[in-house]
C-alpha cells in the first residue's frame, strides 16, 4: 500500500474546482465579511477542510443569486464537493456544511 499526505490546500484546491461549474453560487471573496465575522473580530475562510483519519468534513461560505432556490443550490454544492473529494482521495465526506453569507443580485441571474 502507498502511503500519502494530502495538505489542505491540496483538499481546498479540489473544493473550489468542484464548485466552479455550479450556478448560481460561489465562494465568498476572501475580502468578504459576515455579520459574525465583524463581531467576533475573527476572519473566516471561504473554504475549510478538517480531516480525522480517513475522513472529512467541509465547512464552505458561499453566496447565492437572488432568485434562486437556496435549498436546491445547497443539495448540488453538497453533493458536488462531496464527490470531487472521494473520488480524488479515496477519503470518506463525513459532511459538507454551507453558510449561505451574501445573496447577491446579478444582472440576467434572476428566478425565470
Amino acid at each position: 500500500m502507498v502511503d500519502y499526505d494530502l495538505y489542505d490546500n491540496a483538499l481546498v484546491g479540489l473544493v473550489t474546482l468542484a464548485l466552479e461549474g455550479a450556478q448560481g453560487l460561489r465562494l465568498v471573496q476572501s475580502g468578504a465579511r459576515s455579520v459574525g465575522e465583524m463581531f467576533s473580530g475573527r476572519r473566516g475562510k471561504p473554504v475549510r477542510v478538517e480531516r480525522e483519519g480517513d475522513s472529512l468534513s467541509v465547512d464552505l461560505n458561499v453566496s447565492v443569486d437572488y432568485g434562486q432556490p437556496i435549498p436546491e443550490l445547497a443539495r448540488n454544492a453538497q453533493r458536488l464537493v462531496a464527490e470531487a473529494l472521494s473520488a480524488s482521495t479515496g477519503l470518506k465526506v463525513r459532511a459538507v456544511n454551507l453558510t449561505v453569507v451574501a445573496v447577491e443580485y446579478r444582472e440576467g441571474g434572476g428566478a425565470a
